[in-house]
């Protein structure tokens, strides 16, 4: 099965309501202007194109993650750190990015 879909069949298998958001990244999706609606909304969309796992230490605690790419326009990308656990999604950080980022991680695995 191509990671991808993997990733998203893992995503669908949370209801919405098991969605947990970080405070840290609520903070953050404040100050960048990102509605929690895009958010949820994108995190559920099939528009995935880019998935990087990251190996991270919370509260002491090594913590596997993974940073997914979505297209939510021409223009723009939304970045989405999560971390999957058996009773919720955490999500850690959000960024909203331009094409020019895309192409610094097109050129990076180039």
């Amino acid at each position: 099965m191509d990671e991808t879909k993997k990733v998203l069949d893992k995503i669908n298998s949370y209801s919405s309501s098991q969605i947990d958001i970080r405070n840290y990244c609520r903070r953050k999706m404040e100050e960048r202007n990102i509605e929690e609606e895009l958010l949820i909304s994108t995190l559920f969309s099939n528009s995935l194109y880019y998935i990087e796992e990251q190996e991270k230490t919370f509260n002491k605690i090594p913590e596997k993650r993974h940073k997914l790419v979505f297209k939510i326009s021409s223009k723009y990308s939304l970045i989405i750190i999560v971390a999957f656990y058996p009773k919720d999604l955490k999500i850690i950080n959000v960024i909203k990015t331009s094409k020019g980022a895309e192409k610094q991680w097109r050129k990076k695995f180039l």
